[in-house]
């Protein structure tokens, strides 16, 4: 006499499988819900920044992590000779880059100055300002590397997160700042470097919706096949 098996082992290979895309996408959703709420306080901190007027930049911050995302104006004179691009960003369906060129002061070592989006293709053939030169930006903090960022190439000066230590020795620097002033909103310069715009794009809601509907979506599939597959497995 041939044992039957029963209906429900039909399921436990498909429903693992399931159970693990399932968690993968509700962990996408809750990571995109969290950065939801960074972003949500990073914007707050912007916002309360830029209704204060920009500070004159100090000679010297030996902690500058406090003051991230103030407003600060820096005097000084560009080196475009030892400009960098920094990560990949796309703008209008173009994919780009920002431009990091040290800014030399009379007083204070050397301050990284972001001064905007350029385009991949060609991200150092922009106009160039000569001269002293005064630049108001939020003061930007070094970002770390994560597992998946790429290798740097200090040769070809094109940096996937910003290391000012990393990048100064990449110029031949002996000093640089330790933070960078990222230049905001419209300026004197031309459009490009696009200049970043005063608040930051803020998509993790969508995102975290795709996601979180993906699961749901995922669940109610499961649901309707496995009725399906039980039904005939039974009707055997």
């Amino acid at each position: 006499m041939t044992a039957t098996r029963p209906a429900w082992r039909v399921l436990l290979w498909p429903t693992l499988g399931a159970a693990v895309l399932l968690a993968v996408l509700l962990t996408l959703g809750t990571w995109q819900v969290q950065r939801l709420a960074w972003k949500n306080a990073w914007i707050a901190q912007l916002r309360a920044a830029e209704a204060l007027p920009p500070e004159q930049l100090p000679a010297r911050l030996d902690d500058p992590a406090p003051l991230a995302f103030r407003r600060f104006a820096v005097t000084g004179i560009y080196r475009h000779d030892l400009s960098f691009v920094l990560g990949v960003h796309e703008r209008a369906r173009r994919l780009g880059a920002f431009l990091v060129t040290p800014l030399v002061r009379e007083q204070g070592d050397p301050v990284w100055v972001v001064r905007g989006w350029v385009p991949y293709e060609a991200p150092r053939a922009v106009p160039n300002p000569e001269g002293t030169v005064t630049v108001t930006g939020f003061l930007m903090l070094p970002e770390r590397r994560g597992w998946f960022t790429p290798e740097d190439k200090p040769q070809e000066r094109r940096f996937w997160a910003f290391q000012p230590d990393r990048m100064a020795e990449a110029a031949g620097l002996p000093r640089t700042t330790n933070f960078a002033i990222a230049a905001i909103g419209p300026g004197e310069e031309p459009p490009i470097p696009q200049r970043r715009p005063p608040m930051p794009r803020n998509d993790h809601l969508g995102y975290a919706i795709t996601w979180y509907g993906l699961a749901f979506a995922l669940v109610a599939f499961w649901i309707v096949w496995a009725r399906r597959l039980l039904r005939d497995e039974r009707s055997r």
